[in-house]
């Protein structure tokens, strides 16, 4: 059962030994063992940094986590009720994000590995062992040792997935965040007990599924999922993608498409774009991709949710014409509706299902730019008007996306140059609109309330836009020229207020 591995308490982080310590000082006081368990000790084998903590407890975890809290003076979240678990979290200034997790350690070691969710991860060490001698061994009940050193992810049997459902998606997560292999076996589990997420919390189904789009391996997660039959039951309304065959721009039928179009986010994210130079304005805000949308949760799971979903309304809009040509008009608009009832489905907060379905609304914007005869510097402006700073970025990134999963015989070197010119217009048109901002406005809201004896209004900001265009069109340099300009188009305004 003992490996020679085992755990010096000097080198893990500050913040985790100060937990260890007052969880042991705890399980003392109540005479119960204490091992630390899981993805902690997983993670300090493969020399992963990690600063989430996973205690068996020998005793009612909930009260034994809310006692730990209390001592540290920290927040404790009972997180679920069956099996009870309680989360501590920031008890570290200096490591906010650290969080430790307590459940009840079941029977002896062999019985609580069993209802571990993988093999690698029912290795244990005995925490107050630890804090006495200052260094402990690795306990391996159920040979997870040698799966970890194998990178296998098996399950310690086939009950596992059915006392906890959501373990069906964290094998894909483990799988990209840890590159492991999902072997035959355990695959033909998961495909065998994928009904089963009907009934699990969306909100944890939410978060494992956030989890794996972050990772750069997304794209072969998700066909993982799709081979598994996990990713029909997820989004039943993906796989009907598969009826858009590959035609006109399109060399992929619409799966395959949509989830190159995700593997090709991936490398817009990392500015590998095929245009040279828009990869070198998307580097000046990569930073926003790293937004973040909640806990652990960030911009590019927003941004790879919303692209997994950018076409999901093609097969209700498709049509055929009479030289047989597709055409999907308004799936844009619908796809937003679908993708608002999705989110909401799978629980997400309010800010990442605003930005999911304007991204799908508004993801074939530059496109209509793209195809317009004349490419204006209002039309730039009113693209980063409406969708504000991190939309509009993440648009331009799912943009050139889709583009660079577009390669089908319609598609000509001519378009996919203008395409990449209006995103690089698009980009200095923002950084353009950054600087204006930076600069002393011309007239300010109170002073336009005041001058025109108005109350806080959508006039008001009608008209600083109007000044502003004004300003960087060039056709308004100082104060006076914009209250001349600005005093000609009010008196139209105030009459179709005032007379409405």
């Amino acid at each position: 059962m003992e490996t020679q591995a085992t755990i010096p308490l000097e080198r893990l982080p500050k913040a985790l030994v100060t937990m260890i310590r007052v969880a042991v000082g705890v399980a003392q006081a109540h005479r119960c063992p204490l091992y630390l368990v899981g993805g902690f000790v997983r993670d300090f084998l493969l020399g992963r940094e990690s600063f989430d903590l996973d205690f068996a407890v020998g005793t009612e975890p909930l009260s034994f986590a809310s006692e730990v809290a209390e001592r540290l003076g920290a927040r404790f979240v009972p997180l679920h009720i069956d099996p009870p678990t309680g989360r501590i979290v920031r008890w570290d200034d200096e490591c906010p994000d650290a969080t430790a997790d307590f459940t009840e350690f079941r029977g002896d070691l062999r019985e609580d590995a069993s209802h571990r969710d993988f093999t690698c991860n029912a290795l244990f060490v005995d925490a107050i062992e630890l804090v006495q001698k200052g260094t402990a061994p690795v306990l391996d009940p159920i040979g997870g040792m040698h799966h970890l050193e194998a990178r296998l992810l098996i399950l310690p049997n086939k009950r596992v997935l059915q006392e906890d459902p959501v373990r069906i998606l964290r094998a894909f997560r483990l799988a990209a965040t840890l590159e492991f292999q999902i072997p035959p076996e355990t695959k033909t589990a998961l495909t065998l007990s994928a009904p089963l997420l009907l009934n699990a919390a969306p909100e944890r189904v939410t978060m494992e599924f956030a989890w794996t789009l972050q990772t750069s391996s997304a794209h072969e997660q998700l066909l993982s999922m799709d081979e598994t039959g996990v990713l029909t039951i997820l989004l039943p309304e993906l796989p009907k993608l598969k009826e858009i065959p590959a035609a006109g721009y399109h060399h992929l039928d619409g799966f395959n498409h949509t989830i190159e179009a995700v593997r090709m986010v991936e490398k817009v994210m990392r500015c590998e774009t095929e245009d040279e130079e828009l990869n070198n304005l998307l580097a000046k805000v990569k930073e926003v991709f790293n937004l973040r949308f909640g806990y652990k949760r960030y911009g590019s799971w927003v941004l790879k949710f919303a692209t997994l979903l950018h076409d999901i309304a093609k097969p209700q809009t498709m049509t055929v014409d009479e030289e047989g040509d597709l055409h999907f008009y308004g799936h844009e608009k619908i796809g937003a509706e679908m993708a608002e009832q999705i989110c909401e489905r799978f629980k997400t907060s309010r800010r990442e299902s605003e930005t999911v379905v304007a991204l799908v609304r508004s993801h074939m914007r530059p496109v209509g730019l793209a195809g317009a005869r004349h490419l204006t510097d209002r039309a730039l402006r009113r693209f980063w008007r409406d969708l504000g700073e991190a939309v509009g970025i993440y648009c331009v990134a799912l943009s050139a996306a889709d583009l660079m999963a577009t390669r089908g015989p319609e598609m000509t070197q001519e378009q996919r140059e203008r395409h990449y010119f209006v995103l690089r217009k698009l980009m200095e048109t923002y950084f353009a609109l950054q600087e204006a901002k930076e600069r002393v406005r011309l007239i300010t809201g109170d002073e336009i309330m005041e001058r025109y004896q108005i109350p806080p209004s959508p006039l008001v900001g009608k008209a600083l836009r109007f000044v502003e265009d004004a300003f960087l069109e060039g056709r308004i340099k100082t104060k006076d020229e914009a209250w001349s300009l600005l005093d000609e188009a009010m008196k139209e305004w105030l009459k179709l207020v005032r007379g409405a």
